[in-house]
């Protein structure tokens, strides 16, 4: 109460009440209210500035491994709460993070519904960077000699397992940083795992 009692901008463009726990904004052209005036354009979208990825493959004797990353650098998205509350859970961050009483915290904003903030939509608190690294393939295979498969009567046999989406490396935990949608209405990419063989005659 002591923040809201000592604050000097006038937020009636917005809402009609502060509350404990409500996101501070700032303003952009200094005319000491908070308006759609002080909105600034970002040089930023959900479309990465570079997209890219590097493989490499090794063998040795019988044995072969490839090995695939992919990665994208200057994107963001913003993430939703706008489903959060009466009509949806709250994301896990933000629910366990979130200001109180007893957690007066500076970072997070109190929970909010759609009918009791003003700041849930779009300010730059909610945008997140997609910049990631992903482990997006490995394959590990093993090929039976040509001298053991004329011995046993087969042109080929081939034993391989691979693996996709093993790893991400990104500051986006939350949310895939490959998904389009706000609101985290996607469905996830799946972590796969293979096992086969290759059997020829």
């Amino acid at each position: 109460m002591d923040d809201i009692a000592a604050n000097k901008l006038d937020y009636s463009a917005i809402t009609k009440t502060l509350r404990p726990g409500d996101m501070k904004y700032k303003d952009h052209n200094g005319d000491g209210k908070i308006t759609p005036d002080d909105k600034v354009r970002r040089d930023k979208n959900s479309d990465p500035t570079f997209q890219g990825g590097f493989n490499f493959s090794l063998s040795y004797k019988d044995f072969d491994l490839s090995v695939l990353f992919q990665g994208a650098t200057g994107g963001e998205i913003r993430v939703g709460t706008d489903e959060s509350g009466s009509i949806g859970n709250f994301l896990e961050e933000f629910y366990d993070k979130r200001w109180s009483i007893t957690n007066p915290s500076s970072e997070y904003p109190r929970l909010t519904d759609r009918s009791n903030q003003y700041y849930s939509y779009n300010n730059t608190y909610w945008m997140r960077s997609t910049d990631y690294l992903r482990l997006k393939n490995v394959e590990l295979g093993y090929n039976l000699p040509s001298t053991i498969c004329d011995k046993i009567g087969i042109g080929s046999l081939r034993v391989y397992a691979n693996g996709m989406n093993l790893v991400t490396w990104s500051k986006l935990k939350m949310y895939d940083p490959e998904a389009v949608n706000a609101l985290g209405q996607y469905y996830p990419q799946a972590r796969l795992l293979n096992a086969g063989v290759l059997l020829s005659f």
